[in-house]
């Protein structure tokens, strides 16, 4: 879910940042500097991550400790899409917004561009931006003994998807689909993607899933090459508790990987069942003053382009 913020309220401005990147990714160590120095040529205290400064050797960044996160104004992602992703995972419960600044490819999370970089920041540290609340996924698996009782056996959250397939390439599984309790269907696939509108241009795009506005409340259930010619990919709303199940014939459990982000494996076997639902906190998303969702979809992805 993505719900704007009160465009009649101001916007609370930034005085103290902290940096975080993808650990030993060595070509964003310059970028982090130079987003340093232009925070403090703006009058903001910005630091390095404890995590993030392991992978780099920056003199002139103050490090600081996750435990004081909460006292952050703004959490700036240097790097791409996938940076924020394992960003969003492991800092949403601190609830302090989160700035992308692109150094990937796509960049539809990151989408600060290099190229005004010091307009943008200065943009955001008066003010002058807005914020969004997207969705995360909880995602845990449990096994199921005979006497119907479950052990958790992998937790993870996930702001783009949850991937649930064999681990072997075409190979299908039978998942056994529940929403809230109620029985959706049996699917014979290579697996299904449970996404969320973040997600919707990610994975589940390649698939033939559609896109969604980031602020509806909605998820997304995308079937991976079923066998079958009428299983089209639904929309079910964003507080349901998805429930999957898997067959599996003479009592022999085969492989089953669950795989959150592209970032993060829960391996189990069709004995287990899956268990999804949103995440109780969202990610508070900013975007610099101007942002238009339609805009990145046609840069980004060419949305509405011609083919000829």
């Amino acid at each position: 879910m993505s719900t704007m913020a009160d465009s009649h309220k101001p916007n609370k401005k930034i005085q103290k940042a902290i940096i975080v990147s993808k650990v030993y990714h060595r070509p964003v160590g310059g970028a982090i500097s130079e987003v340093a120095k232009l925070l403090n040529n703006l009058g903001v205290e910005a630091y390095i991550d404890q995590n993030t400064a392991v992978g780099f050797n920056l003199e002139d960044v103050p490090i600081i400790s996750r435990r004081y996160i909460r006292d952050a104004d703004l959490i700036i992602v240097v790097g791409g899409d996938g940076s924020l992703l394992g960003a969003a995972r492991s800092l949403v419960d601190f609830e302090v917004p989160m700035l992308g600044i692109n150094r990937g490819h796509l960049g539809l999370l990151t989408d600060v561009s290099p190229h005004n970089l010091e307009k943008c920041l200065k943009k955001v540290v008066e003010g002058k931006y807005t914020t969004e609340n997207r969705m995360l996924l909880d995602v845990r698996v449990f096994r199921r003994d005979e006497d119907g009782a479950e052990e958790q056996i992998g937790q993870s959250l996930a702001m783009n998807e949850t991937v649930i397939h064999s681990g072997i390439l075409a190979h299908m599984i039978v998942c056994r689909v529940n929403i809230n309790g109620s029985f959706l269907y049996s699917l014979r696939a290579d697996g299904i993607i449970l996404g969320t509108p973040t997600g919707s241009t990610a994975y589940s795009l390649s698939a033939g899933g559609p896109i969604i506005e980031p602020h509806l409340d909605v998820l997304s259930l995308v079937p991976m090459f079923p066998q079958s010619l009428n299983c089209s990919p639904i929309i079910i709303p964003g507080k349901s508790r998805v429930e999957v199940e898997f067959e599996f014939k003479e009592d022999v459990p085969e492989w089953v990987n669950i795989n959150c982000d592209g970032q993060v494996t829960i391996r189990a076997d069709t004995k287990c069942i899956v268990c999804v639902r949103q995440h109780h906190t969202p990610l508070k998303l900013i975007h610099p003053e101007g942002y238009d969702y339609y805009n990145i979809l046609r840069q980004k992805l060419g949305w509405g382009q011609s083919l000829v």
